[in-house]
């Protein structure tokens, strides 16, 4: 009895979710199809923080004509707003770690302090589960800072429009969430696009993603 309690009492504390996504780039799996898969897991911890860890591999033929492991831990506040970035991968040849020191307000990259701060900043992976607290409306604008590629980049979204969107885990009603490119926006194709499903939980069924080996677009296949 007082083991079933112990149980249930971890499974009530425990707040993690795991997101397995199949990974096509942009171009390349016109021919190959899906080259690599990612998985995505959210956890809260006791100190009512957050932390995420991002896997990103090729696989089958993909992975013996260009082996590739990316791995990101994100540390973020309640407010999915960044506080570390840990990042190894294997085109990569210095480990990466980012600090966000909040009380004296410095961000620092591999130990040195960089010139820009930013009170709330997000990455691309922690602005996904961000977006999914709020109330979503077809029109509606948001504009965000998200730290990326050792910079801070403004980013305008959109929630364009509801479409119909069919992946590995199922066929949903979604809305589709894009980057506005002006003249106040990021000027790349727009880092990250969303499609996440259309009621309360906001699963993010699909996600596409501008890398520094292409775009990624990363279609759900599984939730644990």
């Amino acid at each position: 009895l007082i083991l079933s309690i112990f149980v249930i009492f971890i499974f009530a504390n425990s707040q993690i979710e795991e997101y397995i996504y199949d990974v096509e780039i942009k171009g390349i799996s016109m021919i190959a199809g899906n080259v690599g898969k990612c998985n995505l897991k959210i956890k809260k911890n006791k100190n009512n923080e957050y932390e995420m860890d991002i896997v990103t591999k090729t696989t089958r033929f993909a992975k013996i004509l260009y082996p590739y492991v990316d791995e990101i831990k994100l540390k973020i506040n309640n407010y999915f707003s960044l506080l570390s970035i840990e990042q190894n991968s294997s085109n990569r040849k210095q480990k990466l770690k980012i600090n966000v020191d909040k009380n004296n307000k410095t961000i620092t990259k591999n130990g040195q302090i960089l010139n820009f701060y930013a009170d709330t900043l997000f990455s691309p992976y922690s602005l996904i589960h961000f977006l999914r607290k709020k109330e979503l409306i077809v029109n509606n604008k948001y504009n965000y800072k998200i730290f990326d590629g050792g910079k801070i980049k403004n980013i305008l979204l959109e929630v364009s429009k509801i479409e119909k969107i069919k992946v590995p885990y199922g066929k949903f009603e979604c809305l589709h969430i894009k980057p506005i490119i002006g003249k106040d926006a990021i000027k790349n194709n727009g880092l990250i696009e969303l499609w996440y499903t259309n009621n309360e939980e906001k699963i993010p069924i699909k996600i596409k993603l501008d890398t520094k080996i292409g775009t990624f677009i990363m279609k759900l296949k599984k939730i644990n």
